[in-house]
């Protein structure tokens, strides 16, 4: 325990709690900050979701802010996301700063990067088209009606099947 000064280095997963375990507050000083590279990766799960057994789960973020509830955070990320349930600017707060690819290029950290659209066109003939249905369904077997469509519908989707 630090009173005052000092820098401590840890990583996020030391602040996840044991099943069953609660968090407790570690400091509740606010002259600590909390400092995450790639701040758009695991620093989410604010709210709780339901695991498979029915439990409550909360992530990383939650669980850091139990523990140091008066902390500040400061996220560096080339990559903010906002989506419903991750946002990386509702975790850290508005940008203090930004660094974009313009700016790379002046500075001579990085080259001007230019992309083209490609069409990839899938040809597959009708021989290899029923082969795969007859896979499919025998993998379903067994399987609820629904379950089957839905899967049918995901892995039917041109980015799954480019990807394949």
């Amino acid at each position: 325990n630090v009173s005052s000064g000092g820098i401590i280095f840890s990583t996020i997963q030391k602040f996840a709690p044991k099943a069953g375990e609660i968090v407790e507050a570690i400091s509740t000083r606010n002259d600590i900050y909390i400092i995450a590279d790639e701040a758009h990766r695991s620093q989410y799960g604010l709210d709780a979701k339901m695991d498979a057994d029915g439990n409550s789960k909360y992530g990383y973020a939650k669980h850091i802010r139990d523990a140091l509830p008066n902390a500040n955070y400061i996220g560096f990320t080339g990559t903010p996301i906002d989506f419903d349930d991750k946002s990386t600017t509702a975790v850290f707060g508005n940008y203090i700063d930004t660094y974009d690819m313009s700016r790379a290029v002046e500075d001579g950290a990085t080259v001007k990067i230019y992309y083209e659209n490609r069409f990839v066109k899938l040809d597959m003939g009708f021989p290899d088209l029923s082969r795969i249905d007859g896979e499919f369904e025998e993998i379903m077997e067994g399987q609820e009606k629904e379950t089957v469509e839905r899967t049918k519908k995901d892995i039917t989707k041109m980015e799954a099947i480019i990807g394949s």
